[in-house]
């Protein structure tokens, strides 16, 4: 029989952890039972891999797959992911092997996936942590479309890098990854690209944004709120970027809540925050002519 699993990796100094203990911890037990999944959760023995904790959840999961059986599957969440909706399955189909989101700030967001354990995602995970293409790629700059600056996107991303270069995705795209060509899929395909379109499209499967919202008025800054998502329709709430962590999407949502989240300011300010330094960047051009 073919079992499923969700993993979730935690370690927080400071009220990150008690959040994660209090709140997501119990939401991720609640889906895992909802969903007849085997829940792995670890606090402790989290250290650096490449000088970063953030390759430490990659290695992990290599390390479990290499021993589940084929057909068998292992679900990742980030430790700043609150499931909202737990009815909704984050499992791939049974014909993919690979699946993620594109999330509301537009990226192909790895603080999230679910892997179908069979060669290709056993090779997959091999690769997003080589250290060879490591070796090769952690110095090189690359260009972030909206910021018009170059660095290492290695550095900042880790094993979400490590996918983009695999499938050829540029860094940053201000138009959505889903209004583009295969997703962005071999948008910026170079050397380093491993998978042919063909086989990304036979083997990954995207789920809507819904299942990964980073970006929310009133909430978070707005800047990359590229894919809207309407606050009554999240199913996984994502607190990236140094978010705060809010318990209200825990509960049952309240009038305050609903009232929060219609208030025309915060929309106010996400406008602002979104198109103001679009226009600027488009002024800033124009006078470079």
């Amino acid at each position: 029989m073919k079992k499923n699993y969700l993993l979730a990796i935690a370690s927080y100094p400071d009220n990150r952890q008690d959040f994660f203990n209090t709140y997501t911890s119990k939401r991720n037990k609640e889906y895992c039972s909802y969903h007849n999944l085997e829940y792995i959760e670890i606090t402790d023995n989290i250290k650096p891999i490449r000088g970063k904790i953030g390759w430490f959840k990659t290695f992990k999961v290599n390390e479990i797959i290499r021993n589940l059986n084929n057909g068998d599957t292992l679900t990742y969440f980030d430790a700043d992911m609150l499931i909202v909706n737990k009815e909704k399955s984050f499992l791939p189909d049974l014909n993919k092997s690979f699946a993620y989101s594109i999330d509301s700030g537009n990226t192909h967001c790895m603080g999230s996936f679910s892997l179908r354990i069979n060669d290709w995602s056993r090779d997959l995970m091999e690769l997003i942590i080589d250290e060879n293409r490591y070796q090769n790629l952690i110095n090189k700059d690359t260009l972030h479309e909206h910021k018009n600056t170059y660095s290492s996107f290695w550095e900042e991303f880790y094993d979400q890098a490590s996918w983009y270069s695999l499938a050829g995705i540029k860094r940053h795209s201000d138009k959505s990854f889903w209004k583009l060509p295969n997703f962005g899929w071999h948008s910026a395909k170079d050397e380093w690209t491993k998978f042919s379109l063909d086989e990304l499209e036979r083997n990954v499967q995207i789920f809507p944004t819904n299942y990964n919202v980073t970006e929310l008025p009133g909430e978070s800054t707005c800047t990359y709120n590229i894919n809207k998502i309407n606050y009554n329709n999240v199913y996984i709430r994502h607190f990236a970027g140094g978010q705060e962590w809010r318990s209200e999407w825990y509960y049952k949502k309240t009038i305050l809540f609903h009232l929060k989240h219609i208030n025309p300011i915060n929309y106010l300010k996400s406008y602002k925050n979104f198109y103001f330094p679009r226009i600027k960047n488009k002024i800033k051009k124009l006078l470079r002519r």
